[in-house]
């Protein structure tokens, strides 16, 4: 009797087990598609969740996050596939901290529409409280696979679409766990192919653990075909690029909320030019201006590569208690590299004229 009813109770905490696991991947996916809803100016789902107990981890397939009044054909975040896990290397040395790896995420930028409704965007407060709720743990180790960034404006004419695409990212010891004596101990290194065939690198020490992190990253763009531009290029200048290359050297620090670099882009072999085919398609008046810009552009061929070099200084404090700290840091790196982009075809065209001018 005593045996039947201890075999009773045995089976009873079993059957209650299983059925707490069965359970249990709904209950975290209702618990991340409420986390997600909660973040200001998005809308978000994923389409599952499957848990790995035995290695102190759990995979969020499909992650959708849209924008709220935005373009649900592109939406801000798609990830296929994230693992967020116990790092067990740091756990064997007596930390708990956490690794995130993200297979083949997808960020659309879109560009506002003039005169819509603005929503209530989300700031670094919340994301952070949204990464804390799906990875209670501090993150120490940041993978990106097969990542892609867009920048997308539907209201330029023509529309832009640019892109960093194959984006490989590793970011190591972001909860300091292994070095505590240097300033900056957390390692970051990103790579990708941009539009136009560009090979991207990044290389970045950073201090993470800051509310304002610390930070030293040095960025280099090369190779980028100038004629793959032409969308960005036209919607600015209203000229067409017949050929080119363009590469883009950075540095940046970020020390105390104070934000010093440069950005220099180098531009070779441009031409900007097809008389016959402008004339015929857009006219004459156009292709007599892109004639000009030609001319000047072709002269600036055979100067010396640091000649033709236009340097843009960074500088500034991000520290405005009444602005999003990381929203500024990003919108003064994307106003200089435009800026640098469009003065050094500037620049270009204005040394050629001087030289055509000696000539008379």
């Amino acid at each position: 009797m005593r045996f039947t009813r201890s075999f009773y109770m045995v089976a009873g905490v079993v059957l209650l087990l299983i059925a707490v696991r069965v359970a249990l991947p709904y209950i975290v996916k209702n618990y991340v598609n409420k986390t997600l809803d909660e973040l200001p100016g998005y809308t978000g789902h994923v389409a599952d969740i499957d848990l790995h107990l035995y290695r102190g981890a759990y995979t969020i397939d499909d992650l959708v996050l849209v924008e709220e009044n935005g373009n649900p054909r592109f939406p801000f975040l798609r990830i296929p596939q994230t693992d967020l896990s116990v790092e067990w290397k740091s756990l064997l040395k007596g930390e708990l901290v956490g690794e995130v790896v993200m297979a083949r995420p997808t960020m659309n930028i879109v560009a506002a529409p003039d005169g819509a409704d603005t929503a209530q965007q989300a700031t670094q407060d919340d994301w952070t409280k949204v990464m804390k709720d799906l990875m209670p743990i501090t993150i120490n180790r940041f993978v990106v696979n097969n990542g892609r960034v867009a920048y997308l404006d539907f209201k330029a004419d023509p529309n832009v679409d640019m892109y960093i695409e194959r984006m490989q990212l590793v970011a190591l010891n972001l909860a300091n766990v292994e070095d505590s004596t240097t300033a900056l101990p957390s390692a970051v290194t990103a790579s990708g192919r941009s539009v136009g065939g560009g090979q991207l690198k990044v290389d970045m020490r950073g201090n993470f653990l800051k509310k304002l992190p610390d930070l030293d990253m040095r960025l280099q763009l090369t190779g980028v075909d100038l004629t793959s531009l032409n969308d960005i290029i036209k919607a600015n200048g209203k000229f067409d690029v017949e050929r080119g290359r363009l590469d883009m050297y950075s540095k940046v620090t970020l020390t105390d909320g104070r934000l010093d670099g440069f950005v220099k882009p180098f531009l070779e072999e441009v031409k900007i030019l097809n008389w016959k085919k402008d004339k015929k398609e857009d006219g004459f008046l156009h292709a007599a201006k892109e004639a000009v810009i030609g001319l000047f552009a072709e002269a600036a061929e055979n100067q010396k590569r640091d000649q033709i070099a236009t340097q843009v200084p960074i500088s500034g404090s991000i520290n405005d208690p009444d602005t999003d700290t990381w929203t500024t840091f990003v919108n003064v790196l994307r106003h200089a590299f435009i800026d640098a982009f469009n003065k050094s075809l500037e620049d270009e065209a204005g040394k050629a004229r001087e030289k055509a001018e000696e000539k008379d």
